[in-house]
């Protein structure tokens, strides 16, 4: 008996989904990083094969041997590259143009940090031809890796289907969060809610499929990988045994917050509740001592060396900025610490002497016509924060922290924004999370986005979070997307 095409790719398709082969966030971003070790090993095997053949050196074992630090620092510093350029962001790793421009980046830093270690080397220890053969091996390789990615591990039979309980705002933002950030990753099946009024409707395009009462007999008919919880209040009793019902048959019962912290880095200011930030407060409001200890290190580490830094490109970068437009070096301008206490921020003049003296003070626009051409330059490298270096120094800002606000802007948008103040609970940075993860703000929707990251930042707070963002300022920096 014949079977048509299209009538085999169903079934095969359904025989997929029948037996979940879902993949889950984590388990999509071990596969990026585990392609990547094997990629860059296998291209630093194949490059050492093609210099020692070149060279004529026998390749055998007692070869391999001596080149092992090869494997260990190409794959090390790839790693580091490529979390900084965030070749790991599950979200990015479908859209294959940037993340093809992110893969050349990484291999241009490479390259670059290449030819720092081998003019400073004594001549000859660094093989050249090896690295070029390496680079021209690894970047295909990687591109092809992750065009792979994008063509089969995002189909829909690899994504987790997902059912949301309650319909509500909370629903409703979660639903568009999995839309706009992971829709290769979680497909939506529909909602479940008890209000008799959502039963017949279509909240967002998805359809409200039973109560509660319902959700263990459709998770089992509709083939549920995870069931999201978006209800505000009390769990009832019977929601309480239905999710119970479905954690016992193996199907993972996720929160709402959970879920949009790991899908955005951000909290949803709207549903954070009132006492989010109280478990600091018992402690103290202090952090694990190892943890003070490290950004004290960080702090004064950068420091020190920025403050060389300063002293080595700062009178090149003055002397610039004084014949591109007339007014002072430097700008001074108040904003607010821990606390709300008001310090004196230090910064590259990047606009035109006295901007806001006929406005007053004024968001600054992405394209705004005030910066100068040098302004413009030391946006996209972020040299025109260099001198924020002695407020580290002073104890006025760590090197990693909420960005510090004028208080002009503070006034207004804490009565805008719910717990805009909360960003005041900690002591700001010269970076943060919302400052490699979101765009240039200039709009109170802006800066209720970048509340969001900071107040994910002052709950996650941690060494590796710190790291993570060291990391992807530098990669920031060296793709020029400053603002």
């Amino acid at each position: 008996m014949s079977v048509s095409l299209p009538a085999f790719t169903h079934k095969i398709k359904q025989w997929l989904v029948d037996r979940r082969f879902a993949i889950a966030l984590p388990e999509r971003r071990a596969l990026l990083v585990i392609g990547d070790i094997i990629i860059v090993n296998l291209s630093v095997l194949v490059a050492l094969r093609i210099w020692a053949w070149r060279g004529r050196i026998p390749f055998d074992r007692s070869f391999l041997v001596t080149q092992i630090e090869w494997f260990v620092a190409l794959t090390t510093l790839w790693l580091v590259l490529a979390w900084a350029a965030d070749l790991y962001d599950v979200a990015m790793a479908g859209r294959l143009p940037e993340m093809a421009q992110r893969v050349g980046g990484v291999g241009g830093g490479q390259l670059v940090l290449y030819l720092v270690v081998f003019f400073l080397s004594p001549r000859d220890v660094l093989p050249r031809l090896f690295f070029l053969y390496y680079l021209v091996i690894s970047i295909p390789a990687v591109l092809l890796l992750r065009w792979a990615y994008a063509s089969f591990i995002t189909r829909s039979v690899f994504r987790q289907r997902l059912v949301i309980v309650g319909a509500g705002w909370a629903g409703r933002t979660i639903a568009d969060a999995v839309r706009t950030y992971a829709s290769q990753d979680y497909s939506l099946v529909g909602f479940v809610d008890d209000d008799p009024a959502r039963a017949q409707e279509n909240t967002d395009d998805l359809p409200v499929l039973g109560t509660t009462a319902d959700l263990p007999n459709l998770v089992r008919q509709r083939k549920v990988d995870g069931v999201v919880v978006a209800i505000s209040g009390q769990v009832r009793a019977n929601l309480f045994q239905a999710l119970l019902d479905c954690q016992a048959a193996g199907i993972p019962v996720i929160r709402m917050m959970t879920l949009y912290e790991a899908l955005t880095g951000r909290l949803p200011v709207e549903h954070v509740r009132n006492d989010w930030l109280l478990p600091s407060a018992v402690e103290g409001g202090q952090s694990p001592l190892a943890y003070r200890l490290f950004v004290s290190l960080l702090d004064w580490g950068f420091g020190l060396i920025g403050g060389a830094l300063l002293l080595l490109v700062g009178p090149i970068l003055a002397l610039l900025i004084k014949l591109d437009s007339p007014g002072p070096i430097f700008y001074r301008q108040v904003r607010l610490g821990r606390g709300g206490v008001p310090f004196e921020l230090f910064k590259f003049r990047s606009m035109v002497a006295d901007a806001e003296r006929e406005t007053g003070p004024q968001w600054a626009a992405l394209d705004d016509p005030r910066v100068t051409r040098m302004g413009r330059f030391m946006r996209v490298t972020r040299l025109d924060e260099l001198p924020q270096i002695i407020n580290i120094l002073r104890g006025d800002i760590h090197l990693i922290g909420p960005r510090p606000e004028r208080p002009e802007f503070i006034a207004e948008l804490e009565q805008e924004i719910p717990f805009y103040r909360a960003r005041l609970a900690v002591k700001p940075g010269l970076t943060g999370w919302a400052q490699v993860k979101y765009r240039y703000g200039s709009t109170i929707e802006d800066a209720l986005v970048k509340l969001e990251y900071d107040l994910y930042y002052i709950k996650n707070r941690s060494v590796m979070l710190d790291l993570s963002i060291l990391l992807k300022t530098i990669g920031v920096i060296l793709l020029f997307k400053g603002t």
